[in-house]
């Protein structure tokens, strides 16, 4: 093995939970912007259920897929490669319509995991499957880059917010195996539905802090280097990015951890044409929006090179530990760092700040004096509906 087959990976995993939100395109389509950039790229084909990305880049029956590695038909993951019509990018095919290859042991997962820091590429993109397996959650917190995509649908909003708390407390089960005290605080909120425990992270983080400060201390700064990258996707009208947002919102405030929102893809009728013909270079043919923003997010997050491009919403959040050591330093702030930015204020959707998930920049008197007068305005519109219409002059 020459000093080249040494080279470190750089591993991007692209879930999201829901399928048919366009995990597959985006993956292909950040290896190929990627590709024009001069690195060698591996698209592996993470979704063991339902495999296509061998179709995306036009390959009708792949000769080596995963099915071989689990099987031992091939003894190393950088046997199963296949050229593409792309130059500088290579996939592994997955195994469609094979039983049993969605639910892969233990042991298969971690062999797996351990042969992507040995395919010999700049990056390596995991195309991740539906659903929130232990499987899919594993490959995603196990990337340098973790990518969850959406689309600008309630229900892809919601199984995405639930995808990314789902890799979280699986992130922090596994980093707290030798604290059953901690264990046992994390499972009573593990449900996506919060049905049981409905307190905010920052409430579940002070409990174990109460209870460990070292395991307090290894809590905190685990939410605090967590940042999945958010893209949303299939966008018909520019006003559907504020669901990114309001994602981005929610899992800086009900989470307290950092989502980046790195923009949003349009829909672009030609991509499911270039799929049907079998054109993977047509998918980010010339002059087209949908190249424009891939090549974008690409150079700016991916590649860091600076870009005239700025992604809405991708601003930063006020680490946990920050905002309590300066609630305590500083005791008269202590009221505004308490107020957090988010759809439940009063004055969301008319605030000149607006900056969810951070603390409340606003001072205490300005925000108290625009509530009353945002509550009288609500309630005089309240007033006007419920008056009776006695325009044709007749007695109330």
């Amino acid at each position: 093995m020459n000093s080249r087959q040494h080279r470190e990976s750089k591993i991007i995993a692209v879930g999201g939970g829901k399928g048919g939100i366009g995990k597959t395109v985006v993956s292909a389509s950040i290896a190929m912007a990627l590709a024009e950039a001069k690195k060698d790229v591996v698209v592996i084909d993470g979704d063991l259920g339902g495999a296509n990305l061998h179709a995306i880049f036009g390959i009708y029956l792949p000769r080596r897929t995963l099915y071989d590695f689990y099987t031992r038909k091939v003894s190393r993951l950088s046997d199963l490669i296949l050229d593409t019509p792309i130059p500088g990018v290579r996939v592994i095919c997955g195994a469609p319509g094979t039983p049993g290859m969605a639910n892969i042991r233990y042991w298969e997962k971690l062999k797996t995991l351990r042969h992507l820091n040995y395919l010999n590429a700049d990056y390596v993109i995991v195309d991740l499957g539906a659903g929130m397996s232990f499987n899919e959650i594993d490959f995603f917190n196990s990337a340098d880059i973790g990518i969850v995509v959406a689309s600008p649908e309630p229900t892809s909003i919601h199984e995405c917010y639930n995808f990314i708390k789902m890799t979280l407390f699986r992130k922090l089960h596994r980093a707290f195996m030798d604290y059953p005290d901690v264990l046992e605080v994390l499972q009573r909120s593990a449900d996506p539905m919060h049905l049981h425990d409905r307190r905010l992270m920052s409430q579940i983080a002070e409990d174990i802090r109460s209870r460990n400060l070292r395991a307090g201390i290894r809590f905190y700064k685990l939410l605090n280097h967590t940042s999945p990258k958010l893209i949303l996707n299939k966008l018909h009208t520019y006003q559907e990015y504020q669901d990114g947002l309001s994602l981005q919102v929610a899992a800086q405030e009900l989470l307290r951890i950092k989502v980046e929102y790195w923009g949003y893809l349009p829909y672009s009728p030609h991509v499911p044409q270039a799929v049907r013909e079998r054109r993977p270079d047509q998918i980010l043919r010339a002059d087209t929006q949908l190249r424009r923003h891939v090549v974008k997010i690409v150079q700016k997050f991916i590649l860091h090179r600076p870009v005239a491009y700025s992604a809405p919403g991708a601003r930063p959040i006020v680490p946990i530990t920050d905002v309590q050591a300066t609630a305590r330093a500083h005791p008269n702030v202590l009221e505004r760092e308490s107020r957090i930015c988010s759809i439940h204020c009063p004055l969301w959707g008319h605030c000149h700040f607006q900056e969810g998930g951070l603390p409340c920049r606003m001072p205490k008197k300005e925000y108290e004096a625009r509530v009353l007068a945002r509550n009288a305005v609500v309630s005089a519109d309240m007033d006007s509906m419920s008056l009776p219409d006695n325009r044709s002059g007749e007695p109330s």
